[in-house]
């Protein structure tokens, strides 16, 4: 072995020595600075902390929302919390993301003029048609709603909460979704169209948008994301209106009605170059 072989193998050693130590610290100290941090939820069900000036720890969460900003990361340039890191802790699974510092949408939206407000709108939705244009994968099969992962689905709106079952579905027949739905009042009077199943973030209201001191919106809560059908997206953000924000709703059905005009003229045809593999 000669001289340089050696010392990158010694380097190769310590790096990853160094690295399995910080990780394990992080672990150890975990507990500390949730008690420590900013709590902006703490209850039994649900920590979200700010542990530092960047960085948030957020759980128990689920599979579904871990997955869901993995694959919003790599396959969109839509901006959300990057992730850190994860923590498998007796309570569930933990993620340490991005802490957005700015101001919600809900906060300001009574400060905005009309001209910011349709603004604000027209860049949540550059964000939402590249969700949309995603596409299930080939391996789904054609499922109907699904995670990302192709797993049960989590969504409060369908009665899956922290004290719920676990998931629902996955859903292989679109008439299977279609008959939850039935059961459920709230969503009665909403047309089931555009039905193309696509990547849905399933809770886009005025709490989960973050403008950032550049302007940038940025989309949190992503625990209800995945492959559902493009009409759930309008579903969720009218049983999300609380409390009611009417401009906000007109305008994202403003937006939408564009789009699913759009759809209409292409026959319904998402764009093929962007699909989940």
């Amino acid at each position: 072995m000669t001289t340089a072989e050696d010392r990158g193998l010694r380097q190769g050693f310590w790096g990853t020595f160094l690295c399995t130590l910080v990780r394990r610290l992080e672990e150890w100290l975990l507990p500390i600075r949730m008690r420590l941090g900013r709590k902006i939820m703490y209850d039994e069900q649900r920590k979200i902390v700010q542990v530092s000036s960047r960085q948030l720890i957020k759980g128990p969460c689920s599979q579904q929302e871990l997955d869901a900003m993995q694959y919003a990361a790599t396959s969109t340039s839509v901006p959300l919390p990057r992730i850190h890191r994860t923590y498998q802790l007796r309570q569930g699974l933990f993620i340490a993301m991005d802490y957005i510092r700015g101001e919600s949408l809900e906060d300001l939206w009574a400060r905005l003029t009309d001209e910011e407000k349709r603004k604000a709108v027209a860049q949540v939705w550059d964000s939402v048609r590249q969700l949309h244009a995603c596409r299930p994968p080939s391996r789904l099969g054609g499922m109907a709603a699904a995670s990302v992962g192709g797993g049960p689905v989590r969504d409060g709106a369908l009665g899956v909460e922290d004290d719920g079952p676990a998931g629902l579905g996955p859903f292989v027949e679109s008439a299977d979704f279609v008959s939850v739905l039935d059961e459920r009042t709230d969503f009665a009077e909403f047309p089931r169209q555009p039905d193309q199943v696509a990547f849905v973030h399933a809770d886009i209201c005025p709490r989960n948008i973050i403008r950032a001191a550049d302007g940038t919106l940025y989309l949190i809560d992503w625990e209800f994301a995945g492959w559902w059908p493009l009409y759930w997206e309008r579903m969720k953000w009218h049983f999300a209106d609380f409390p009611p924000m009417p401009d906000f709703i007109r305008l994202m059905d403003e937006f939408s009605a564009e789009e699913s005009g759009k759809l209409s003229h292409s026959n319904g045809t998402l764009d093929p170059t962007r699909n989940g593999g």
